[in-house]
C-alpha cells in the first residue's frame, strides 16, 4: 500500500506489477470458461499529460498503443489465449513476481478484503 516511503514512481511500477499478477491470477480462475483475460504494456513513454507532467520526453504515440490495445483485445491469432502478459503486440514475460502463485494469492485476498471495505462504505 505505500503506505510508508511514498515514491510516485515505485507506485506506478507497484501497481502495474500488481495488474499483470492480478490478470494471470484471473486467467487462472477462468479456467475453461469462455472469457479471456490479458495483461498489455501497450507502448513505452505515449505523448500523454502523465508523461509530459513528469518531463519526459514523449517516445511514442498514443495511436501506437491504441494499436496494441486492440490487437490483444481481437486478434484472432490470440482467440482463448488468456492469463497471458504482452508487451506491445508480442507475448512476453512479466516479471518473475507476477508467476509467483502464493503471491498472486495474497494480492487476490488483499483485493478481496479492500472490495469489502469500499463496498461498505458505499452502503
Amino acid at each position: 500500500m505505500l503506505e510508508n516511503g511514498y515514491s510516485g514512481n515505485r507506485a506506478y511500477c507497484q501497481s502495474k506489477l500488481a495488474q499483470i499478477m492480478f490478470t494471470i491470477e484471473l486467467g487462472d480462475r477462468l479456467g475453461d470458461s469462455q472469457v479471456t483475460v490479458n495483461a498489455l504494456h501497450p507502448a513505452t513513454y505515449m505523448d500523454t499529460n502523465m508523461v509530459r507532467e513528469a518531463g519526459i520526453s514523449p517516445a511514442n504515440s498514443v495511436e501506437k498503443g491504441a494499436e496494441a490495445v486492440a490487437y490483444v483485445a481481437t486478434s484472432p491469432e490470440l482467440a482463448g489465449v488468456t492469463g497471458e502478459f504482452f508487451n506491445v503486440k508480442r507475448h512476453s514475460q512479466a516479471n518473475s513476481q507476477a508467476y509467483d502463485k502464493k503471491a498472486r494469492q495474497r494480492l487476490w485476498d488483499i483485493s478481496e478484503e479492500l472490495r469489502g471495505q469500499i463496498k461498505h462504505l458505499n452502503t
